[in-house]
């Protein structure tokens, strides 16, 4: 909060003073007060010689803290045969409590110091006003004077509208004006894996008052908090990148946020943030509205469908565990999810956006991992001399179902980062029969396995590998309980 701003200059006569402050008696004890010996915020005899330092140190911004107060301020000492000494030295001081965030206010001091610089230096008002009759600087008898120069109502105008709105818009003639906005610093949002699930928490203008960029365009049909951004790529035939940059600009503008891939293999438990809401009446009411499924188009009238009371929404957030998978709080808890008709992807959804739920991932770890590395590369060196019997390297080989598949894959690609290509079939070539021999299918498993062994660092979620290599989290499982990839340690954090 600013608590005053005021207006200081070095005058021949006076030495440093204060023309003009607001509120009446922050800087100056008002001339009423004087007797009552009333404090103002700080001591101006402790802080005029850095309000208006000598010449060398003008022109750059200061700050200073006296009194449990800080003063930001920007002295200008403009130079001018025009002056008496030559010299004409102010100063423009925003007070704050020592405490306050200074980053939103700095701009503010140094716009409006340069506002008043351009008053001086192109009309000349700020030695022109004290100089018109009837004007009272801060302290004396019968200041302010309300009638009298525009100094003083300028800094009331400052002092209001920041506090208030935290932004100001004040003109003076069709010459200057004064545009003042607090802007506070926001963190970067965070980083947009292919795994994430963006959901819309605002509606976007319409566009046709806001313009949207051709990606956001293309993606924002499928932004319904169910796809993961990489399948979101795929639907809306966007590159992978260019759809991450949309969404984190979306976050960045808190018009989405990011959620969790949503499967039944995942698991939950509730925060130390919980509290807050077993206290909070209103979120679970809203709560039970947002998990509660739309009534069906022929409904019972005998059986009306039971109210969702708080009970069971802390029963039901209580139930989840570290130990617990989704799906076996499902089967446990089934017959009170069918009878007061929950959906189960918005209960975990509201408990994870409003920080009393928190999702456990699960990591995996090969504990041998530089001897697969070893013995991958020693097998495949083996089967391509066994395969290829002696025969010249150069030999072209027969085409095989993978290799086909790959050439699908890379046509798509070249028609995606291309703009005049046709787009590709929508069926890959026709593959290899079964029958052409195991050696394939083997080759297959292998890649996969190559591709699996670099997530096995202890450091990449299942969700991810999931995405990476179109499985399922039983097949991940199997994977590592066939001993092809040695031992592999599977936890949770």
């Amino acid at each position: 909060m600013l608590k005053a701003v005021f207006y200081a200059r070095f005058h021949p006569e006076r030495g440093p003073s204060v023309v003009h402050q607001y509120p009446n008696g922050s800087i100056i004890p008002a001339f009423a007060d004087q007797v009552e010996s009333q404090q103002p915020l700080v001591s101006w005899s402790d802080v005029s010689a850095y309000v208006i330092p000598p010449y060398e140190v003008c022109n750059r911004p200061f700050s200073i803290c006296a009194e449990g107060h800080r003063i930001l301020g920007f002295p200008v000492s403009l130079e001018d045969p025009k002056y008496e000494r030559n010299r004409f030295t102010f100063n423009v001081c925003f007070v704050l409590n020592e405490t306050e965030d200074v980053k939103p206010w700095l701009a503010a001091v140094n716009k409006t110091v340069a506002f008043f610089q351009a008053l001086e230096e192109e009309d000349g008002l700020l030695q022109t006003e004290e100089d018109l009759p009837g004007l009272r600087w801060a302290g004396e008898d019968g200041y302010p004077a309300q009638s009298t120069g525009v100094v003083y109502k300028l800094l009331k105008s400052i002092v209001e509208d920041l506090n208030t709105y935290e932004e100001t818009c004040i003109r003076l003639n069709s010459y200057h004006v004064l545009n003042l906005r607090l802007v506070h610093p926001q963190p970067p949002p965070p980083k947009v894996q292919a795994w994430d699930v963006p959901l819309l928490i605002r509606d976007l203008p319409s566009p046709e008052h806001w313009t949207w960029d051709l990606t956001l365009q293309r993606i924002h049909p499928y932004l319904d908090g169910v796809n993961p951004i990489q399948r979101i790529a795929e639907l809306a035939d966007v590159e992978l990148k260019l759809v991450k940059r949309a969404v984190r600009e979306l976050v960045f503008h808190h018009r989405a946020l990011l959620l969790d891939l949503f499967h039944f293999q995942a698991i939950y438990t509730p925060t130390k943030d919980f509290a807050w809401f077993v206290a909070d009446v209103e979120m679970q009411e809203e709560c039970a509205r947002y998990v509660a499924l739309p009534p069906t188009k022929d409904p019972t009238p005998h059986e009306p469908q039971p109210p969702i009371s708080a009970s069971v929404l802390i029963t039901l957030y209580t139930s989840l565990a570290p130990s617990t998978p989704l799906h076996s709080f499902v089967q446990t808890h089934y017959t009170t999810l069918l009878t007061h008709c929950i959906d189960i992807r918005r209960l975990i959804t509201f408990g994870t956006t409003k920080g009393f739920l928190r999702r456990i991932y699960r990591y995996a770890l090969a504990l041998d991992n530089n001897n697969l590395g070893l013995k991958s590369q020693t097998s495949r060196t083996g089967e391509g001399s066994a395969k290829t019997g002696g025969s010249s390297p150069a030999k072209s080989k027969s085409k095989s179902n993978e290799d086909a598949v790959r050439e699908f894959e890379r046509a798509w690609k070249r028609a995606a980062m291309s703009s005049g290509w046709a787009t590709p079939p929508a069926e890959p070539p026709a593959l290899l029969s079964p029958g052409a021999g195991g050696e394939e299918g083997a080759g297959r498993e292998e890649e996969v396995d190559e591709k699996l062994r670099g997530f096995l660092d202890g450091r990449h979620c299942f969700d991810e590998m999931r995405l990476a290599l179109r499985m399922s989290e039983r097949e991940l499982l199997a994977r590592f309980d066939g001993g092809r990839l040695g031992e592999v340690l599977v936890f949770n954090k």
